[in-house]
């Protein structure tokens, strides 16, 4: 039989390797969670020392309620609409953003909302592929009818950021990076006045399946109640940008 001393050192050495195999797994693990998030190099303002604002933040993470308190905008009141866009030039993203797109994008968001809202709930009645596509092209073409009328501009940011390509393990230098603006928009509606245009958009709707009449009241709230926004958050490393805190219970900007 193996005498003590050979059994500890054996248990010791096994005890090692798990160690290391257990580290270099939380390591893989960390590199993947980081690889391909943008970082924050540069900001509107940040030549003069100035935040970034919490809403900006907040549009970054998908915590769209706080935009709200960040802009001290009432929610009961008026409904926002969440824009941004990516790219090279700066200027033209202002522009595209602002003037020429504006409403356009707007109502693409409203009609994204739609088509998801469509999906999800007759996913759940077991709808076919067929009734799915067509309720949603039903009730995504109401929403042409909206005008938009008194869509206000509430506030704009922009950011810069560089993020690593993705043939590239450890970047170096600036060749190894993808560098973007991201500029971000935020329209705010009187809420009385776009509701009654949802109303109206959804009662030119003609649905009289039994099977999915409920669409037209569903739809009706989330358009209501939901935040619109044009794009899905993305995650964004501002840990080299000072960034404004907002006190969610308070409801006040530090």
């Amino acid at each position: 039989m193996m005498n003590t001393k050979k059994i500890l050192s054996i248990l010791s050495f096994v005890l090692v390797c798990n160690s290391f195999a257990f580290s270099q797994t939380n390591e893989s693990k960390s590199q993947v969670v980081t690889v391909g998030i943008p970082e924050v190099i540069d900001y509107k303002g940040k030549a003069l020392g100035s935040d970034v604002p919490a809403w900006v933040k907040a549009a970054s993470d998908g915590a769209f309620r706080k935009i709200y308190k960040s802009l001290e905008i009432d929610m009961a009141e008026d409904k926002i609409f969440v824009l941004y866009n990516k790219g090279n030039d700066l200027d033209f993203l202002k522009t595209w953003t602002d003037q020429v797109d504006a409403r356009a994008e707007v109502s693409a968001a409203i009609e994204q909302t739609v088509a998801q809202t469509v999906e999800s709930e007759l996913k759940v009645i077991q709808a076919d592929t067929q009734t799915k596509e067509r309720k949603a092209k039903i009730y995504s073409a109401s929403m042409t009818n909206l005008t938009l009328n008194g869509l206000m501009k509430e506030a704009d940011y922009w950011i810069k950021t560089r993020t690593p390509k993705v043939d590239v393990k450890n970047p170096e230098s600036a060749s190894d990076y993808t560098i973007e603006y991201t500029y971000y928009v935020v329209f705010s509606i009187n809420k009385a006045n776009f509701d009654r245009q949802i109303s109206s958009a959804m009662d030119d709707v003609s649905d009289n399946d039994d099977q999915t009449k409920f669409l037209k009241s569903v739809l009706t709230q989330k358009l209501k109640e939901s935040i619109i926004t044009n794009k899905d958050p993305e995650i964004i490393n501002f840990k080299n940008a000072k960034v404004e805190e907002i006190d969610d219970e308070l409801n006040v900007v530090k």
